[in-house]
């Protein structure tokens, strides 16, 4: 049995399908619990109609007051939303002793049953790197200022493997409200932040196939050894996939890795016709070519960049043989 947990506004709904598709497509019989501040019957229904055309997939909504969030600190990056996995164990019936929380932009590409029976060795979450390691991010002095220690692996909570029962039993909610009142704008990443400095100790590290962060993709060994490394193995067979960033796969030229995997399952949902405000014939042309490219495993936007470097980069290449002569060295003509 695998309990999944996401919360969104309405705004996230369609995205919220699309996750919903992947994981029923691998993981049947998963239940799916929606936790949302709004109050939008037709957007619900919409919701339930795509669940309950997904084999073996159940799904609950549970609705929160915005006054419950009044206090805590957001900014024009984040909403009020993101915070409320850390109220969910709350609001959860008490049958559900773990669960797996997932960010809205994820598509499932495996089983996700191993990673909810893993046993996560008296930790209270289990979560993935935040690869790849931004210095702003992981700067030492603000996290030291967050309390959180130095040898610290910082991690990214768009996964989180949650031991309810454990939440529940040390009244975890009540400390992270705390932490998220009396911090406030010292939380750049808001929930993530939090989670890394109250849970510091209390983090199992989970394998990166389980949240394959799109960026992940940009771990190259020369400017990133240690993520490539850590990286490799689970670029080739990701479990979870990870839009994160900016640049999100529903978007206009949006240029962010296997983007098709999004539009495949969309079109299982009730958003399969969905489409990003386009102001001219041309622009919906261009999104419509995008999309079906992508599905099959093309980047338009990728080939361009790439074909924009390619006179640079040969360049540089017809280079290298004068390079090695080093100066005072006869040129190959002269050599001749």
């Amino acid at each position: 049995m695998l309990d999944v947990l996401f919360c969104a506004n309405t705004a996230y709904f369609q995205h919220v399908a699309v996750a919903c598709a992947s994981i029923a497509a691998h993981t049947p019989g998963a239940t799916v619990h929606l936790v949302t501040c709004d109050q939008d019957p037709e957007a619900e229904a919409k919701l339930r109609r795509g669940a309950e055309a997904l084999s073996g997939l159940s799904l609950a909504i549970y609705h929160v007051s915005e006054a419950a969030l009044s206090s805590f600190f957001v900014d024009s990056y984040l909403t009020r939303e993101c915070y409320l996995r850390l109220l969910a164990p709350d609001l959860l019936p008490g049958h559900v002793r773990r669960i797996l929380y997932l960010d809205c932009d994820v598509v499932a590409l495996g089983d996700l049953r191993p990673l909810a029976a893993l046993d996560l060795g008296g930790s209270v979450v289990g979560a993935v790197p935040d690869y790849p390691r931004v210095p702003y991010v992981v700067d030492t002095r603000r996290l030291g200022a967050l309390g959180i220690p130095d040898d610290h692996v910082y991690v990214n909570s768009g996964v989180l493997l949650m031991d309810l029962e454990a939440w529940r039993r040390e009244g975890l909610t009540r400390r992270f409200v705390e932490f998220i009142k009396a911090r406030g704008a010292q939380l750049a990443f808001h929930d993530q932040d939090a989670i890394n400095a109250v849970l510091h100790d209390r983090i199992h590290l989970l394998d990166c196939r389980w949240n394959l962060q799109s960026r992940m993709y940009l771990c190259g060994r020369r400017f990133h050894p240690i993520e490539y490394e850590a990286t490799r193995e689970a670029r080739r067979n990701p479990a979870i996939l990870h839009y994160v960033g900016a640049a999100k796969p529903w978007k206009f030229r949006a240029r962010t890795a296997r983007k098709g995997e999004y539009f495949r399952y969309l079109a299982r949902t009730e958003w399969r016709d969905a489409r990003p405000p386009l102001t001219t014939p041309w622009q919906r042309a261009e999104y419509a070519f995008d999309r079906a490219l992508s599905r099959l495993g093309i980047d338009y936007l990728e080939v361009l960049v790439r074909l924009r470097r390619a006179p640079a980069r040969l360049a540089s290449i017809a280079l290298v043989p004068l390079r090695r002569l080093g100066p005072g060295s006869a040129t190959v003509a002269e050599r001749r």
